[in-house]
């Protein structure tokens, strides 16, 4: 059972004027490389999310923190089910 309760599951995105924050759960997923203007802090509440940043694959862990800077290319892995929440911190 996914660490995140369903009715934020089921709002998927919450949106303000510096920051969005995601609610997601993945499983046997990947994504390919990709940046985004935001500067991103993950924490996983569930499973392991395998983050590829800089050449390097680290596995974050539920209750473990990760920073994304903003641009900077980057992979994800889900082998098992992964709960996620995203804060994308708009540069303003």
């Amino acid at each position: 059972m996914a660490h995140i309760p369903a009715p934020l599951l089921a709002l998927a995105k919450l949106r303000a004027e510096t920051c969005d924050v995601t609610f997601g759960t993945r499983e046997h997923q990947q994504t390919p490389p990709h940046s985004h203007p935001t500067t991103n802090h993950v924490v996983v509440t569930e499973g392991t999310l395998y983050l590829t940043l800089d050449g390097v694959e680290t596995a974050v862990r539920a209750g473990d923190w990760c920073t994304i800077p903003a641009g900077a290319e980057h992979a994800e892995r889900f082998e098992e089910a992964t709960s996620v929440v995203v804060f994308w911190v708009k540069q303003v």
